[in-house]
C-alpha cells in the first residue's frame, strides 16, 4: 500500500510539474533546516572553592599513598590494564551512511550542530534527514522563500504567481528513500535519534496547485 501511495504522489508531482511548465510557473519552497544537540545547552560545570579543592587533593594523596604502600605490586600490575581500558572507552565508532536513491541527496549530518538550506518543488521532494553524529539532535525549520504556482489559460492568467511568506507557509513533511515514501518525519522542534535512518523534511504545502 505504501508503495502505491508513493507512486501516486510521485506521479502527481510529475504531472503537476509538466503542466506548470506548459501553462505557467512551478511552485517552490526554500527552507533552512537547523539542528543542535539538546544536551549541549544544559551542560552544568560543577565548581569548588579553593579550600575545598586543596582539602580534596590532600585526601586523595593520602589515599593513594596508603594504597601503594600496602598493595604496590597489585596496583602496578592493574594500572596499565586500567589505562588501556580508559583509552579504549574514548574510541569513536562511525557508521557508514545508508545507501539509497532519493529525490534529492540526503542531508547526512556528522556534526551534531549545523544548518543547511534546500529547495523543494512539486517534482522534487525535500531531501531526507539522516543523523549519524552520535547523539540525538533537535531539528527546527526557518522559512526562506517560496511561491505558489501560476497557471495561464487561452484568455490569460488564471492564477498567480503568489509569493509564499513565513506567515502563509504551512509545513508538510516528505522525502523519498530508495523509491519509498518515508513515513517518519523530522517535524518542527522534534528530537531525531542518531540511528542512520531517513526522516522526511519540511516544505510549504502551498507550493502545490490548489483548485479554487
Amino acid at each position: 500500500m505504501q508503495r502505491i501511495v508513493a507512486g501516486l504522489l510521485l506521479g502527481l508531482g510529475f504531472v503537476s510539474s509538466a503542466f506548470a511548465a506548459f501553462a505557467g510557473v512551478q511552485g517552490f519552497s526554500t527552507i533552512k533546516v537547523n539542528w543542535s544537540d539538546p544536551s549541549a545547552a544544559v551542560t552544568v560545570v560543577p565548581t569548588m572553592s579553593t579550600y575545598a579543592t586543596l582539602l580534596l587533593a590532600v585526601l586523595l594523596a593520602l589515599l593513594v599513598f596508603r594504597v601503594f604502600r600496602k598493595r604496590s605490586l597489585l596496583v602496578r600490575a592493574i594500572a596499565p590494564l586500567a589505562a588501556v581500558g580508559v583509552a579504549a572507552s574514548f574510541v569513536v565508532v562511525t557508521e557508514q551512511p545508508i545507501a539509497g536513491i532519493v529525490a534529492q541527496s540526503a542531508i547526512r549530518i556528522s556534526s551534531c550542530s549545523g544548518s543547511e538550506t534546500y529547495t523543494a518543488t512539486p517534482s522534487e521532494a525535500p531531501p531526507c534527514f539522516v543523523n549519524t553524529c552520535g547523539s540525538p539532535v533537535t531539528v527546527s525549520y526557518t522559512f526562506i522563500d517560496g511561491q505558489e504556482p501560476s497557471f495561464s489559460g487561452p484568455t490569460g492568467p488564471i492564477s498567480g504567481p503568489i509569493p509564499i511568506t513565513a506567515e502563509t507557509c504551512t509545513f508538510a513533511y516528505e522525502c523519498v528513500d530508495d523509491g519509498r515514501l518515508v513515513s517518519e518525519a523530522a517535524t518542527q522542534d522534534a528530537i531525531v535519534p542518531s540511528d542512520g535512518e531517513s526522516y522526511a523534511m519540511a516544505y510549504c504545502s502551498e507550493q502545490y496547485f490548489r483548485p479554487g
